[in-house]
């Protein structure tokens, strides 16, 4: 009974060790400071259209025109609580030059559970409530948080899962590369 238990055990580690050398094989570490080739960009393929936590309604197609960091969290999740400070200081210092930021929040529970999270983190950005998951099984999500960072033409620069220093050295010149870019049609 003892070694069974044991076996089962072992091959839990096993699994959880094989599953986290995956991931890191699959995210880097450092993201790359060069933007993608301009034919290397694919569009982002999930239109979506959210109510913030006043209620408003926000679409996706509303921010073409402006490098885009799409952000799907939980407040039940801590590797999402530890990056957002960091995403707070990058959307108050690029916010005004022109980057738009969403947190798409998943909690079930929705603004009785992400208001106060807002308030106490002291978050600036637009955090959208989807308590159904719509975008997480559109996009087929495999964890959370997760990161899309976009051009000004809606085309995914960098996808992220995991957490994040959003306001490293690299990030803040990949952002700004991507507000210095040109071609900011806002046809949605």
């Amino acid at each position: 009974m003892v070694r069974g238990k044991g076996l089962r055990i072992a091959a839990g580690v096993l699994l959880v060790v094989a599953y986290l050398g995956i991931k890191m094989a699959i995210v880097p570490r450092d993201p790359a400071i060069a933007l993608p080739a301009l034919e290397e960009r694919v569009p982002f393929r999930v239109p979506f259209e959210l109510p913030d936590v006043q209620g408003q309604l926000v679409r996706l197609a509303d921010l073409r025109g402006r490098p885009v960091l799409i952000n799907i969290w939980a407040t039940w999740c801590s590797p999402c609580r530890e990056e957002m400070p960091s995403m707070n200081a990058l959307y108050k210092d690029y916010s005004p030059k022109g980057l738009a930021m969403v947190a798409i929040a998943t909690d079930t529970e929705g603004k009785p559970v992400v208001a106060p999270f807002i308030q106490a983190y002291g978050l600036t950005f637009p955090v959208l409530l989807d308590p159904q998951n719509m975008v997480v099984t559109q996009l087929k999500v495999p964890g959370i948080p997760t990161s899309y960072l976009l051009d000004k033409r809606g085309r995914v620069i960098s996808l992220v899962i995991g957490q994040r220093d959003w306001n490293s050295h690299q990030i803040r010149h990949l952002v700004e590369q991507l507000l210095a870019e040109e071609g900011g049609d806002t046809t949605p």
